[in-house]
């Protein structure tokens, strides 16, 4: 569902942005309201569209620094989002730091696959893995601008901005691995630990169905002892939080 000029500068007199459009998430009024409710939960920071669409659309390619209203099931504005990345790809070259920041239901890549699978089925699509995605990052700047969570002293998720740092480290701790390998450590979701606003380690760790998540790697930035335990804090508090059964240390894979 896209929006109407009328809505669109309803939108953009509520929240002094300027939009490229506005759209609601989904393909029905039900999916719409349900997919929201991820980002009001602050889970949902990313979405995935099909680029033949949204290059048929009367609205704009998206691309970073644009701002777009989002729209809940009854087509009213709720939040404006400003798109922070944007990559082109096949639905298949999804990777599990992509799936955690769509936000959705258990966040993991298996999930995120197998729904996007029947999404585009339901449009059509007769071989969805190797549909061409945009796949695009956003933050939300309207009605309240999205602000740092701690998960623990110093330690919070990795975001947009921590991400091309994130993979020259983890590149240079562990190789650069295959651009395709969901597995590698850059393509997985991961925990900063800062000191005095700088980044003192990294955690990466990949969740599987059934609320099992794997730690993959854990590196201090420089030796000194204490950034390993507030880092296994911190993904202790975001397992609480997701309701996880069980992690799973990389000693024990």
């Amino acid at each position: 569902m896209t929006a109407d000029r009328e809505q669109i500068d309803d939108l953009e007199r509520r929240s002094g942005r300027s939009l490229a459009g506005a759209f609601a998430f989904g393909d029905s009024t039900e999916l719409a309201d349900e997919l929201l409710a991820f980002v009001e939960r602050g889970t949902k920071r990313a979405t995935a569209g099909s680029v033949a669409e949204l290059l048929g659309s009367q609205e704009p390619f998206p691309e970073p620094g644009q701002c777009w209203g989002l729209l809940d099931g009854r087509g009213v504005g709720r939040y404006v989002m400003e798109t922070s990345e944007v990559r082109i790809g096949r639905l298949a070259s999804v990777d599990p730091a992509f799936a955690w920041d769509e936000g959705e239901y258990e966040r993991t890549y298996e999930d995120w696959l197998e729904g996007h699978r029947r999404y585009f089925a339901r449009q059509g699509v007769a071989e969805p893995d190797e549909l061409e995605v945009a796949f695009e990052r956003f933050r939300v700047v309207w009605p309240v601008a999205d602000t740092t969570v701690w998960l623990a002293d110093g330690v919070r998720e990795v975001g947009i901005e921590d991400r091309p740092w994130a993979t020259r480290f983890l590149g240079d701790r562990h190789g650069p691995g295959m651009p395709d390998d969901p597995e590698h450590p850059t393509r997985l979701p991961a925990l900063v630990a800062e000191r005095d606003g700088e980044p003192a380690g990294l955690l990466t760790f990949r969740p599987r169905p059934g609320g099992i998540t794997d730690v993959v790697t854990i590196d201090e930035v420089a030796p000194s002892g204490d950034v390993r335990p507030v880092l296994e804090a911190g993904l202790a508090r975001l397992a609480e939080q997701e309701g996880w059964m069980s992690l799973q240390p990389p000693s024990e894979r």
